[in-house]
């Protein structure tokens, strides 16, 4: 009995081990396109000015698909699909480092995206349906964070394995990765199909918090368009930033690759200490306020400087503070929110987030034109992204005219 007890935790560890590394390398194949974008897009005799339409069609792609596909209840389901999106995405991703078609380009990312965003939703709930109640929300909590880990630890790591041969590589090298978390999962869930039974307080949990009640729409819309609104101003320069440091200022890619690093690692510890202090509302607008405010500096600085160094650091403090005021703003909301409209918002944001990213990656396309010296001009997305950079503090303003307490309590 106790050998049996402690074979099923080790068994629930690894399953736990293996989605953060299912869900890691999803984050990282929908992040290290924009880093790599504008290189494939000159490879296939395209613009860079059009780089951003390869990190659109994935995000819109995915965005979709976490729209169409709902999780189960039914565990040997979920695997079953998790190991089918999972050959999926790995053949697609394959199929991308052998193409040097723009259009084909475009297709294989849609259909990653596809993959993508149902692999990303099942993975999520299978992970809630064999985590314990005690659990689920750490559980949750762990496989979230392999996003910003993807940042800071997995697009450098990519951006420098494949430095000295091709962008080709880095996608090869992706692809192998999925075959092996395949093999990995199938692995560990056959050999533990008895140790994790379906628990039953799932299917309660369904019937007690059906989807089409929304008792407060207004709170609901208010926050989805905040964290929208985030999202977009936020990849309409990010998408941007590597194209104008890598064609205008020919960055070096180890210079590029610390980039990701720093900035990845700075949004962590700046979100630790977030986490850790006590604000007020009145102090949270404030902190939303000032970082807004300096995104909007380093895109006015970084897109029109000569200096690759200045720009690099632009680039770095820009992806840092945007960072830190979308998961501000995402976590201030969620926890204002009644149980159940948490749960729906909870639902919408992996939806919300990638039709943004997809959104901000067309904009920031449409705004830049190709010059003739093959450089880009950025002017136009420069003075489109500052305005949108400041709708967030605007409407966080606006969020003292919705009473969230009444919400609360009504909850």
């Amino acid at each position: 009995m106790l050998t049996s007890f402690f074979s099923s935790r080790r068994m629930s560890d690894c399953s736990l081990y293996i989605c953060f590394m299912i869900h890691f390398l999803v984050a990282l194949d929908a992040l290290v396109i924009v880093p790599f974008s504008s290189i494939m897009a000159l490879a296939a005799s395209v613009p860079a000015s059009q780089s951003g339409y390869l990190t659109s069609v994935y995000a819109i792609a995915a965005a979709l698909t976490c729209l169409m596909i709902k999780g189960s209840q039914d565990m040997t389901r979920e695997r079953k699909r998790i190991l089918f999106y999972l050959a999926g995405i790995a053949i697609t991703t394959l199929i991308t480092s052998m193409l040097d078609d723009f259009a084909l380009l475009l297709l294989a990312r849609i259909f990653t995206g596809v993959f993508g965003g149902a692999l990303a939703v099942v993975n999520l709930n299978y992970l809630i349906l064999m985590s314990d109640e005690k659990k689920k929300k750490k559980n949750t909590a762990i496989l979230i964070s392999a996003f910003p880990l993807a940042l800071a630890l997995g697009v450098p790591g990519l951006i420098m394995v494949s430095s000295g041969t091709h962008w080709q590589f880095g996608f090869q090298l992706l692809g192998m990765a999925f075959i092996l978390s395949a093999f990995l999962f199938l692995f560990v869930h056959l050999t533990s199909l008895k140790s994790l039974p379906t628990p039953r307080y799932t299917r309660v949990t369904k019937q007690n918090t059906p989807i089409s009640s929304l008792r407060n729409h207004k709170i609901l819309l208010f926050s989805a368009a905040l964290i929208f609104t985030a999202i977009l101003s936020t990849f309409v320069v990010s998408t941007q930033y590597p194209v104008m440091l890598t064609i205008n200022l020919d960055i070096p890619e180890k210079l590029l690759s610390l980039c990701y690093t720093i900035s990845g690692l700075g949004s962590f510890v700046l979100i630790q200490y977030y986490a850790r202090a006590k604000m007020s509302d009145l102090t949270v607008g404030k902190l939303i306020g000032l970082l807004s405010l300096i995104m909007a500096i380093t895109v006015a600085m970084g897109f029109h400087t000569e200096n690759v160094n200045l720009a690099a650091l632009a680039f770095v403090i820009f992806i840092i503070v945007s960072s830190a005021r979308t998961l501000i703003l995402i976590t201030e909301l969620i926890s204002a929110l009644t149980l159940q409209d948490r749960v729906i918002i909870i639902g919408l944001q992996n939806s919300l987030q990638h039709f943004a990213v997809g959104l901000g990656g067309a904009l920031g396309s449409l705004f830049v034109t190709s010059q003739a010296d093959l450089s880009v001009d950025f002017s136009a997305m420069t003075y489109v992204a500052i305005a949108l950079i400041a709708c967030t503090p605007v409407l966080w303003k606006g969020k003292s005219l919705i009473s969230f307490d009444k919400v609360n309590q009504t909850g």
